[in-house]
């Protein structure tokens, strides 16, 4: 008998392989962010450190006209660029509900640089908090009518997404407070599959999660008391869903 596990792991990303030039790879920017340094008293579902990621190039239609011929909801909105070889590609982020069979995210491909979409695909998010495509870019995408658009700041990208390290509690046999990393949106998030725990005999004490720092400082009547001294550094972002097979 097989069981089917699937985890999601953070990951160094890189430029996309030379193996496949159509392999599309998400990066996402840890946005830089001031810590302040006052002691904090955390109970459970608050965050220790929590920035705001940013993608790597956002863009907009300047025809809306024509893509609401396609999708009404895309319109107005900001696409975020995925990497690839060969072509460039931007895409919808906001993360669309996926029907049992099919895919949902749409994905717009200027092959020849020329400002303008030529073509499409729909695709599917790994991740339910924030917009991770994996895989190859389709051979043959559908041909459309050129939709002409143009890249706009980084910074002036609107739709809120975060990373940070979230507080789930002590409410186990043994007492140990417990963190997840946690991505997304504050409707939809997602986390990394690994969870990491603080034993009781391990306050006061240090973690460095992501090149940030903070101290651990006391057990409380509600959770724990933690001091911020540094925030996660600039740096890329990316996860990877992978497949485990068990046999019984």
């Amino acid at each position: 008998m097989r069981a089917l596990a699937t985890v999601a792991l953070l990951v160094s990303v890189g430029k996309p392989a030379e193996a496949s030039d159509r392999r599309l790879m998400t990066e996402w920017t840890i946005a830089d962010e001031q810590s302040s340094p006052a002691e904090r008293e955390l109970t459970r579902e608050d965050f220790v450190i929590k920035q705001r990621l940013m993608p790597t190039g956002v863009a907009q239609f300047m025809d809306q006209s024509a893509v609401s011929a396609i999708e009404p909801a895309l319109a107005t909105s900001q696409l975020v660029e995925l990497k690839s070889n060969g072509a460039i590609v931007f895409c919808d982020p906001e993360i669309r509900g996926q029907k049992m069979l099919g895919h949902a995210q749409p994905c717009f491909v200027d092959a020849d640089s020329d400002g303008r979409f030529e073509s499409m695909f729909l695709t599917s998010s790994v991740t339910k908090g924030l917009l991770t495509v994996q895989g190859n870019r389709p051979k043959s995408p559908k041909a459309i009518s050129p939709i002409a658009y143009r890249r706009i700041p980084i910074d002036d990208f609107k739709p809120q997404y975060f990373v940070g390290i979230q507080y789930r509690g002590n409410a186990n046999i043994s007492g140990n407070h417990i963190f997840e990393i946690n991505y997304g949106s504050a409707g939809k998030m997602g986390s990394l599959t690994e969870r990491f725990l603080i034993k009781k005999n391990e306050i006061p004490g240090i973690r460095t999660p992501f090149g940030g720092q903070f101290t651990l400082l006391s057990e409380s009547a509600g959770g724990i008391r933690i001091r911020v001294d540094k925030p996660f550094p600039k740096q890329t972002f990316g996860i990877v869903q992978t497949t485990t097979y068990h046999i019984y």
